[in-house]
């Protein structure tokens, strides 16, 4: 009798996820892609989502709304990385910008305004002295610690890591979500950001299952 109540409970379990995957309105390979082989982002008690991003990304500006909706709605075990693009010199710059902010205690303040001097305020940083100044004035930190910090080896070790993670995700355009590692939301293919918010959400779900976070 007890070999029978195990197994009934394992068939009504395993009726009730393939129930909830059936249910949801996302498809594999349609609406995200499987990342093959997955990136290990050598975290176990977290679900990684990493944020693809530039600051001279339009997009990535228009985005920023609802990766902060998408914030509010993540579980303790849940973080968004952001990871700025440095492929280009342009984009270096300002992945030097996102780092150095990180590294001087100001990019939580710093971070939007810094989307929308360059997309609303139509700024023009050409050099990281451009950006430095900028810093300084807004945010009362020292331009020239600034500079020195985004032209050190570190905030370059963080870059050159950056564009790694994003080379074995394949995540070369911006924006992109890249949820643990594993699974890569496709916008166009899900119509809109609310439906990328959706997904995100009911991957980091799944994730956190397999990891044994929930």
């Amino acid at each position: 009798m007890l070999l029978k109540n195990i197994l009934f409970s394992f068939v009504l379990i395993s009726a009730t996820s393939l129930a909830q995957e059936s249910s949801s309105p996302y498809q594999e390979n349609l609406h995200y892609q499987v990342i093959k082989p997955a990136y290990a982002t050598d975290e176990n008690q977290s679900v990684i989502i990493y944020e693809f991003f530039s600051y001279k990304c339009p997009h990535c500006s228009n985005i920023q709304p609802h990766i902060k909706l998408l914030r509010s709605k993540l579980p303790s075990y849940a973080k968004i990385v952001g990871v700025p693009l440095g492929f280009q010199s342009s984009w270096k710059l300002f992945a030097q910008a996102f780092y150095t902010a990180q590294t001087m205690g100001v990019l939580e303040k710093s971070h939007i305004p810094m989307f929308d001097a360059v997309h609303k305020q139509g700024k023009k940083f050409r050099t990281i002295e451009d950006i430095a100044h900028w810093y300084a004035s807004e945010f009362n930190i020292d331009a020239n610690t600034f500079i020195t910090t985004a032209n050190s080896f570190m905030v370059d070790s963080m870059i050159n890591k950056g564009n790694n993670i994003a080379l074995k995700v394949e995540a070369l355009r911006t924006p992109k979500l890249v949820i643990n590692g594993k699974f890569m939301p496709d916008v166009s293919a899900l119509g809109g950001y609310d439906a990328l918010v959706d997904l995100t959400l009911q991957l980091v779900e799944q994730e956190a299952q397999s990891m044994g976070l929930k």
